[in-house]
């Protein structure tokens, strides 16, 4: 019996001492991870930088409490990705530059998850020669905004038969009169103008393009450049022209809302700054002349930094996920009280617009804008930082007024 019951103690303490070490082992690896950072930089120009950085680290918290993610300030329209990012959310123009540069670590699809929640035209739209490069995340589009009580304008949906009915601007102040001209932020630096541009020349040739023969910025089209002029006019130059002193960005959405102009031109989340008269208004996406709209899309991807190291890549990944998951996505988009509405902000994922419609209507309109098979995702080619400053150049010496 005695040496049974040292043999029972023996056993005992074997295996304390096992878990004490393999405690010990899962002490060391939380203390290393405490000191393992993700670089990780969201897409600078939403409507609440500071709520949807909360919401990931919330949402990342969850799955790896231990690993701090620092919210580095980068803007992919101003340099190239730092080589100390890990994660880092880009305009989706520059994919195919990014790529040809090496920024970009290839994804392989079987690490995506809730893969058949993502538009499949964003999805694709994320890819260059057949390889995935990055995850789709935010949407973005140029809406046509007219008020339903408007019957003239109710069926207007390109920019040729809408400049025939609203025809020059006459007034020359900055905020247009009661349902006089079109409200359009022409003022934000020639790449609003020159993606309008790149957007009309798909409408003029009715074909989509990734762009990845960019076309020669010395010969314009004529009709093209029309679309963009005609938009000029009917908008009245002080207005179009127009930048609010705080940088407002939706300040012709409350114009709009206030009953001024007659037509408003801009994003889905514009709807914010309207209130409840976004529920008195129709949107639809709108072609640059008479023939039909090849729709676009602006995408926000999410891409893992090329360079990152290995200890970091598996993370990286699953914070690739967790930025485009659909708790994230809804959550950085619901007002933060009860007084508050929406952001309206375009995500590549379907399940948000059915969960955000049960309380906000007009999430259900914007998904049936968004799930259409021929949707694209709007790109450029390679050399896309070259070829926009030398467009700023031609669109700038053709946009001059008198």
């Amino acid at each position: 019996m005695r040496r049974k019951y040292i043999k029972f103690l023996s056993c005992i303490m074997v295996i304390s001492l096992f878990v004490f070490s393999v405690g010990c082992g899962n002490n060391t690896q939380k203390a290393e991870n405490r000191d393992l950072t993700l670089e990780v930089a969201l897409y600078p120009y939403v409507p609440d930088i500071e709520r949807f950085q909360t919401v990931v680290r919330s949402e990342w918290a969850k799955t790896h409490p231990d690993i701090a993610l620092h919210f580095a300030d980068w803007d992919c329209y101003l340099s190239e990705p730092d080589p100390t990012l890990d994660v880092f959310v880009f305009d989706g123009i520059y994919l195919t530059s990014f790529v040809n540069e090496g920024h970009l670590l290839p994804i392989s699809e079987q690490t995506i998850q809730d893969k058949e929640n993502i538009f499949s035209f964003a999805l694709e739209g994320c890819k260059c020669d057949n390889t995935l490069y990055a995850l789709p995340q935010l949407l973005c589009t140029d809406f046509l905004y007219t008020r339903k009580d408007d019957l003239a304008l109710s069926d207007v949906s390109d920019i040729t038969t809408l400049y025939k009915i609203l025809g020059d601007r006459k007034e020359q102040s900055v905020i247009p009169k009661e349902k006089e001209g079109l409200l359009v932020d022409l003022s934000g630096g020639l790449l609003t103008k020159t993606m309008m541009y790149m957007d009309a020349l798909m409408d003029e040739r009715q074909e989509y393009t990734d762009y990845s023969e960019l076309p020669d910025t010395s010969n314009l089209s004529d009709n093209a450049l029309a679309q963009i002029d005609a938009m000029w006019k009917m908008g009245g130059e002080k207005q179009v022209e127009y930048r609010s002193e705080d940088n407002d960005s939706f300040v012709r959405a409350r114009w709009f809302s206030k009953g001024k102009g007659r037509a408003y031109i801009g994003y889905a989340e514009a709807m914010a700054a309207m209130g409840d008269y976004a529920d008195d208004v129709t949107i639809r996406r709108f072609s640059y002349g008479t023939e039909k709209d090849i729709p676009l899309f602006y995408t926000d991807m999410v891409g893992i930094n090329a360079k990152i190291s290995e200890e970091k890549k598996e993370l990286a990944f699953e914070l690739a996920n967790t930025l485009i998951s659909e708790n994230v996505l809804i959550e950085m988009s619901v007002p933060k009280t009860n007084e508050d509405y929406p952001q309206y902000l375009l995500t590549a994922r379907k399940s948000v617009y059915d969960t955000l419609g049960k309380k906000y209507p007009i999430y259900n309109i914007l998904k049936e804008n968004v799930d259409r098979e021929d949707n694209h995702v709007f790109r450029l080619g390679n050399g896309a930082e070259k070829f926009l400053a030398n467009m700023e150049k031609e669109l700038s010496d053709k946009m001059v007024r008198d």
